[in-house]
């Protein structure tokens, strides 16, 4: 059998942007580990589809919320296919409502998911990586400007850029950590049309994101082999435009 270009991790991979990703990085011939919480079943579909077309797919599951599952998980990918090559922190949770009632709870799951599991999901796969490794993670618009309701969301996104930006130092010059900052790419449950079309109007580009965008974006960052420490943004222009 022939060895795979890489081993890659993917984290929340089973649905939206995360399964946008493993499907592109399955098409590049990667062995893909998908990362799945609450979506076991999803991800078990996609593994199952994507082998089905003759790429190497593993499934781990576990609660990124419990400071216990990164380095198990990074573990078990590892185990999976020999190595890690690449982790792309794609998980995250969206804690929304009004910030004079978000309760602790909700801050510090938004922390812990967000923040807190990519650094030590990082933390755990650094030590597994060989030189040239690659660490990516999804970030949002939400780090650079300011939705009242997602106000532990954004604050737990700015963090992780500069957890992007710190361990892009740390671990140079063998391991590359970059991030993607995407735009709208799947509009919050409660929008309207209207609060779409709100958003769009400050949207060079004049139109939403799509996981596809993403993903490509990540397949760059995982080639772009003297970029590091970089914030990507995937939005139609949107930080340009504000």
């Amino acid at each position: 059998m022939t060895a795979p270009a890489r081993v890659t991790l993917v984290t929340g991979g089973a649905k939206r942007v995360g399964a946008a990703i493993v499907r592109a990085c399955a098409r590049r011939g990667d062995a893909v580990v998908i990362h799945a919480s609450r979506s076991i079943s999803e991800a078990e579909t996609l593994a199952t589809e994507l082998r089905a077309q003759g790429a190497s797919i593993a499934v781990v599951h576990g609660d990124l919320s419990d400071a216990d599952t990164p380095p198990r998980v990074v573990q078990e990918a590892a185990d999976a296919f020999g190595r890690l090559d690449v982790l792309v922190n794609s998980a995250a949770t969206f804690v929304q409502g009004d910030p004079m009632s978000i309760t602790t709870s909700q801050w510090d799951l938004a922390f812990a998911v967000n923040v807190r599991a990519p650094f030590f999901l990082s933390q755990a796969a650094a030590a597994q990586m060989s030189a040239g490794g690659v660490i990516v993670n999804i970030a949002d618009h939400l780090a650079f400007e300011t939705m009242p309701t997602m106000a532990a969301h954004g604050a737990a996104k700015s963090a992780l850029v500069h957890v992007t930006r710190t361990l892009a130092r740390a671990l140079a010059p063998h391991i590359r950590v970059n991030a993607i900052v995407p735009g709208l790419v799947s509009a919050p449950d409660a929008w309207t049309d209207d609060d779409a079309a709100r958003f769009l109007r400050g949207v060079p580009l004049g139109r939403a994101g799509t996981a596809d965008d993403v993903a490509h974006a990540v397949c760059w960052l995982i080639d772009a082999t003297y970029v590091t420490g970089a914030i990507v943004p995937v939005d139609g222009g949107r930080g340009v435009a504000r």
